[in-house]
């Protein structure tokens, strides 16, 4: 057996069949296609939720470093800590960056919150930040200084493709979609990437907290296919 699992090995079949229905057989057949077994296929099930929670540790670290370097591009450019406000912002948005900001203003408001930039930034989606990326806003945003948060000479088109890839990779962990496979877990090199460019310090913590523990699941993974394939 090419994963061990002592907990799962030991239950009777009725155990593992309630097991199974609880997630279903639909949702379980990534893990069987891989898989030699019930028991197999629900180790590597355990796998890939460790794997997430990592991940998901990683990329919300991404995320927040993302959006808090972003703001501080922005009210550094434009002189003020409104800038959701500020029509000088708004007006180069498109309709659906504008309705995000909106809504979250019109949320704070039914909350009876004070309206503040640290509110109005967490809370934007991870979508917004990673679409002011895209190249229509090359001339309105990323020249004038959003390219500042980046290192020097980074590519606009690249940076929105590696934020992409973080975004879906997130929305599949958020949907308990598996991630195990070589082209999912593989974009934890990206999110590394532009952690360290972002925030280097922050990304140094990360590394020493999270990333014993993601390699080791990405050994056990990479030993998993070979074994499978073998």
């Amino acid at each position: 057996m090419f994963l061990e699992s002592q907990y799962l090995s030991n239950q009777p079949s009725e155990t593992l069949d309630a097991i199974i229905a609880s997630i279903s057989r639909e949702r379980l057949t990534a893990y069987s296609a891989t898989a030699a077994s019930d028991v197999e296929a629900l180790a590597l099930y355990e796998l890939n939720a460790r794997l997430c929670n990592c991940l998901h540790e990683l990329i919300g670290g991404l995320e927040i470093a993302l959006r808090n370097a972003i703001c501080s591009a922005v009210i550094d450019h434009y002189g003020r800590q409104d800038w959701y406000r500020a029509r000088v912002v708004t007006r180069n948005l498109s309709p659906e960056r504008r309705k995000n900001i909106r809504e979250v203003r019109a949320r704070l408001q039914a909350q009876h919150q004070d309206e503040r930039s640290g509110r109005i930034i967490s809370g934007l989606t991870f979508h917004f930040w990673v679409a002011i990326h895209e190249n229509k806003y090359r001339d309105i945003f990323w020249t004038p200084f959003l390219h500042k948060v980046w290192p020097a000479g980074s590519n606009i088109k690249q940076v929105h493709k590696d934020l992409l890839k973080m975004r879906d990779l997130r929305n599949r962990i958020a949907h308990h979609e598996p991630v195990f496979k070589e082209r999912w877990r593989n974009r934890s090199d990206i999110a590394w990437m532009r952690l360290q460019q972002l925030a280097p310090e922050k990304h140094a913590w990360f590394a020493d907290r999270i990333k014993p523990a993601l390699d080791a699941i990405l050994v056990d993974l990479n030993e998993t296919e070979n074994k499978a394939t073998s």
